[in-house]
């Protein structure tokens, strides 16, 4: 409840903003539609960048709001200040594709990791965890290289 309330309202005002450079390097806004009510929801999401125009983002498996995207190939999302339309792919269920792109999220951003239940060795993450983290979460690409 918090985060729907309090924080995701607040990154989402921040990153809408000319102060959207403080968070805009880790953290998008998808633009979702519902798919059986038509209504509009903003979903601030962290993401890791594996190269220019290349992006992944994670939720948890119960946050349902993720199955409005996976009939759709397109999505409008807010990246570092700038509405733009991004093919999407998203993957629930393969575990061995979901897997390396989650381990590279970890290795990037230890709050990602704190979120995906994911604890830390010598500074890599725990791949026992990642393995759970991996079960868990759904996989979500955005690629607008083309764009």
């Amino acid at each position: 409840m918090i985060w729907r309330f309090f924080i995701n309202p607040i990154m989402i005002f921040i990153l809408r903003s000319p102060f959207h450079f403080f968070v805009s390097h880790s953290v998008l806004v998808l633009y979702v539609t519902g798919t059986k009510t038509g209504k509009k929801y903003f979903i601030p999401v962290s993401f890791f960048e594996h190269r220019k125009g290349l992006l992944t983002c994670v939720t948890d498996k119960p946050n349902i709001w993720w199955r409005n995207l996976t009939s759709i190939d397109e999505i409008k999302i807010l990246f570092k200040g700038k509405e733009i339309q991004s093919k999407i792919n998203t993957e629930p269920d393969d575990l061995d594709y979901i897997y390396p792109k989650l381990n590279a999220l970890f290795e990037h951003s230890r709050i990602d990791g704190f979120f995906g239940g994911v604890g830390y060795k010598n500074g890599k993450p725990i791949q026992k965890d990642v393995i759970d983290a991996t079960k868990r979460m759904v996989l979500i690409e955005l690629d607008f290289t083309e764009s």
